[in-house]
């Protein structure tokens, strides 16, 4: 071999190198830095080419260092061994060479910080690292052997259980390591010096019970609304986050007390102008001082209100609460929150007569018979009963009334293509023809019996069946599909309702049925009808009298009581008590059930039990029917409503 200096811009690439992956831009860039601060450690090993030129067996990346750190010499060592063995050289040199180990590398910082044998200057400029990332190294060089026996072995933490144990004192490593190994040695061995066993994969360290151990609460700088002379005066030491994001103040202290009683100083000597003080209240929350309201998020700013200061004794942060100054006499009444009634365990119900995907797969053919009963209306349809069916639509659960603004969606809709249609000059197109089409597919866009709460249109929708006649379109519902929907109570009451004998099995019933009506025949059992709209919507209306019925007296009842409004001239203000009761906004704060006494004072005025079992009635009733749909099995609706009276205390209370 021979020793020569060459210019590293001068060496051909070896077309046969193993590496063909694109060179790491970044970690060139570091190792030519690196060799402007310590030199080129090892020579490229090339071959002289008969031409007299020379090709990089092994050290591609070297030269191309070198020439980033713009050297014009660098050496190299000419081979004269056998040209069959380049390529295994090449290959060999970057396989068999072996890293050093994480805990070999933070030794190796942490020494030459240590001795001084070099600046961290020296030591960042030659590892391209942050001085900071040089103290994290010697930190987590620090850690408790068997801990850094761990990491080495590829069994090491989490990047965040890492930086709680490196915070601790090693001496608390110990400990909480010796805790947890304590039943995994001999009686004579130290549990703090085991070490996990590399041939056993099972071996290994909780890690997230080791940095809960350890971990220590840190107050940071960045929360702290004292400077730095407040901080010296109450004792106050800075130590920095080594695992801190970059460019942000990561200093912290694990002094509380010193932390708290700083902020307290800040408070008391430095409360911007306007600002108003809180103290700490019930369940450590900021207390309301007296003359004021909080200001929620829903309410509108006023130039009036003034901003609360309060220390948090969990954080020891200074946070900021909105209030506004109450007028003279501001008074309101209380609202408390509801309360938890003990939970019961229902009897269990029996199955309903159809299942839900029996009641799903209904809908949609139910659907299909409206539909086409419309298609059969469609060139002669009564005006006025296209309006009522209009006006039925429009009624449904799935039709929302909006803002003028356009919906969200991507396309224009199908009412919008009719609107386009009958007005495109802005003048209706006086066309009977095109009216009953546009209107019919308006219809078919909006009406159906699906059972969804969000799109179905409800009882609606049975109604507008009802009213072209869909029954005569429903197909035969006796196929094997849907009668697997039915229980077997169910399929037995189908078949006698049909005059056929009972049978031993649903599915000898579900059987009997399709051989009795046939494959040309039509059955189409009561419940899958529209006729059972009548009634339901019948009760809907009831249900909506009642329910006005009843408010209108609340809201009456309510008004007769606010003339005496001395009598609760100790109740908190409405907006204050909203905001410890919980809710966003005025609104929701009404719609609050609350269970108490009336003001837990004496017996409830004459005729107000019969008042408060009929509001009770129209709240189970008004949850029923948003629990299960309109086209729901009345049992499952009496089972919802008995489930919901278990748990549900309703008492009428002073306003």
């Amino acid at each position: 071999m021979e020793l020569r200096v060459v210019d590293p811009k001068t060496l051909l690439d070896n077309p046969e190198n193993p590496r063909t992956s694109a060179p790491n831009v970044e970690a060139d860039r570091r190792l030519a830095h690196n060799i402007k601060v310590v030199g080129l450690l090892q020579a490229p090993l090339v071959r002289e080419l008969p031409d007299g030129q020379l090709m990089i067996v092994a050290g591609h990346r070297r030269r191309r260092a070198c020439v980033l750190a713009k050297m014009r010499e660098m050496h190299v060592i000419v081979t004269s061994a056998d040209e069959k063995l380049d390529g295994l050289a090449a290959g060999s040199e970057n396989m068999i060479r072996e890293a050093m180990t994480q805990s070999e590398q933070w030794r190796f910082v942490d020494k030459a910080r240590r001795e001084k044998s070099h600046t961290d200057a020296q030591l960042a400029r030659a590892l391209m690292v942050t001085p900071a990332y040089l103290k994290r190294l010697s930190l987590l060089a620090g850690l408790h052997e068997p801990i850094l026996h761990a990491i080495d072995m590829g069994r090491g933490p989490d990047f965040n259980a890492l930086k709680v144990i490196a915070a601790a004192p090693v001496e608390e490593q110990r400990a909480a390591w010796a805790e947890i190994f304590e039943d995994m040695v001999e009686e004579d061995a130290d549990p703090a010096e085991y070490r996990l066993n590399a041939e056993d994969p099972e071996d290994t360290v909780p890690w997230s019970d080791l940095a809960r151990f350890l971990k220590q609460t840190r107050y940071m700088a960045v929360d702290a609304r004292f400077d730095e002379a407040m901080a010296k005066a109450c004792g106050i030491i800075w130590a920095e986050d080594l695992f801190g994001e970059g460019g942000k103040d990561n200093r912290f202290t694990e002094d509380g007390p010193a932390f708290a009683a700083a902020q307290e100083q800040w408070l008391a000597d430095c409360l911007p102008e306007g600002g108003v003080r809180m103290e700490v209240g019930e369940y450590e929350q900021a207390a309301i001082p007296d003359g004021y309201k909080r200001v929620s998020n829903w309410m509108t700013a006023e130039e009036t209100d003034v901003v609360g200061y309060f220390l948090n004794p969990n954080t020891l942060k200074i946070d900021e609460i909105p209030l506004r100054p109450q007028a003279t006499g501001e008074q309101g009444a209380s609202v408390l929150p509801r309360s938890i009634a003990p939970a019961s365990v229902a009897a269990p119900k029996e199955r309903a007569a159809i299942s839900g995907k029996g009641l799903a797969m209904l809908g949609l053919i139910r659907t299909q018979a409206l539909h086409a009963a419309l298609d059969t209306v469609v060139e002669d349809v009564d005006p006025w009963d296209l309006v009522a069916a209009l006006l039925l639509a429009l009624g449904g659960q799935n039709v929302t009334v909006q803002t003028p603004e356009r919906e969200p969606y991507g396309q224009i809709s199908r009412r919008e293509t009719a609107l386009a249609t009958l007005f495109p000059e802005g003048v209706l197109v006086r066309d009977p023809a095109l009216l009953r089409q546009e209107a019919v597919a308006a219809l078919k866009n909006v009406a159906n019996c699906t059972i969804s709460q969000h799109s179905g249109s409800g009882v609606t929708a049975r109604l507008m069946g009802l009213l072209f006649d869909a029954d005569a379109q429903m197909p035969n519902m006796a196929f094997d599909d849907f009668l697997k929907c039915f229980s077997k109570p169910g399929i037995m009451e189908a078949g006698k309702a049909l005059n056929l004998l009972p049978r031993n099995t649903g599915k000898e019933m579900r059987n009997a049925i399709m051989a009795h009506v046939g494959a040309d025949g039509r059955w189409v059992p009561e419940q899958a009808g529209f006729g059972s709209a009548v009634e339901d919507w019948k009760a809907k209306l009831a249900d909506m009298a009642r329910r006005s019925e009843m408010l209108a007296s609340l809201t009456s009842d309510d008004e007769g009581e606010e003339e005496d409004s001395d009598e609760f001239g100790h109740q908190l203000p409405v907006e204050e008590e909203m905001m410890e009761a919980g809710p966003d906004s005025p609104d929701e704060a009404e719609n609050i059930l609350l269970e108490t006494a009336d003001a837990g004072e004496g017996p409830a005025p004459e005729g107000r039990d019969d008042e408060t079992a009929e509001l009770k009635d129209v709240l189970l009733e008004q949850a029923g029917a948003v629990l299960t749909p309109d086209d729901a099995d009345p049992d499952a609706r009496a089972a919802v409503k008995a489930h919901l009276d278990s748990h549900l205390e309703v008492v009428r209370i002073a306003a």
